[in-house]
């Protein structure tokens, strides 16, 4: 009776070892989780799914079960007459509340495929120290292609208190003084936007092209037409072959903040570049300093 007592407290342990271990690998190392993860976890109570697809008319057409709606505006709001600036840490706080999000919440993101409405939410939650989340993918295009489980119905939530202190990782994030006054031998500045936006020749700011000394590399090249990352090791290289190294520190930058998010996720999580910063301010801040130098010609002319 004891040897079966034994045996099935070790097939218990093997099996919840075996669990944490699925969710630790494809939530804190890659940060992408499978449909077939996520469909398996739709009843854990610790875990908070968010759609923030473009259209919320596609949310009440249909969603996954228990999630929750999120527009990627409500995450910005002007700061220092900056438009589209990341929330203070008080309001995305109280935001987090109102989703029913505390700090041992497990926050599960999708948009309809990879793309970066979803990765801007996962770095705001890294620079406030948010760390237990992940994102679908795929998305819901694939989690619909599957025919996995669709509802119409709103989760029902309560709000409840965040309960841990946050303070902001200020390692993840950086400010325009620190962008003008980077280290070029040890920092590369990246500037993912579309080429000719980074030339200069379409553009709807003050000033149009890019930071001096930036290097362009548009951030959907990262991806195949399906949405899915290209092949890491090809990525790798070609990173290396542009001096995107992982001995330094690299800063991602578009026009806000959205599209850097996810070479900021590439870069961080699917690549393991040690040091990735986001510049939220981008462009958008920059070009609107007329003390602040604009360059307008290609990466490729230099």
């Amino acid at each position: 009776m004891k040897k079966k007592r034994l045996k099935s407290l070790f097939i218990w342990l093997t099996i919840f070892a075996g669990g944490i271990c699925q969710l630790y690998s494809q939530t804190a190392d890659s940060r992408l989780v499978s449909t077939e993860w996520l469909q398996t976890n739709l009843s854990r109570k610790d875990l908070r799914i968010i759609d923030m697809r473009a259209d919320i008319r596609d949310y009440w057409a249909g969603h996954i079960p228990g999630a929750v709606y999120l527009d990627e505006t409500a995450l910005r709001w002007p700061s220092g007459g900056v438009p589209g600036r990341l929330l203070p840490l008080e309001v995305f706080v109280r935001l987090l509340e109102e989703m029913g999000i505390d700090h041992k919440t497990t926050i599960i993101i999708y948009t309809e495929i990879n793309n970066y409405r979803a990765t801007y939410l996962a770095w705001a939650l890294d620079y406030f120290g948010h760390r237990s989340w992940a994102i679908l993918d795929g998305g819901f295009n694939r989690w619909k292609s599957e025919n996995r489980p669709v509802s119409r119905d709103y989760p029902a939530i309560e709000r409840k208190g965040y309960g841990r202190r946050v303070v902001p990782d200020e390692t993840v994030r950086v400010t325009l003084d620190q962008v003008k006054n980077r280290n070029s031998e040890k920092t590369v500045l990246l500037d993912v936007r579309p080429a000719e936006l980074y030339s200069g020749e379409r553009g709807n700011w003050k000033r149009n092209g890019h930071i001096p000394g930036a290097i362009n590399i548009f951030w959907a090249s990262f991806l195949k037409e399906d949405g899915s990352w290209k092949d890491l090791k090809f990525l790798a290289e070609n990173l290396k072959a542009l001096g995107i190294t992982t001995d330094k520190t690299i800063i991602v930058s578009c026009g806000q903040g959205l599209m850097a998010s996810h070479t900021y996720l590439t870069l961080k999580y699917l690549l393991k570049y040690p040091d990735v910063r986001l510049y939220d301010g981008s462009f958008n801040e920059w070009s609107n300093r007329d003390d602040l130098p604009v360059e307008t010609r290609r990466s490729e002319e230099r």
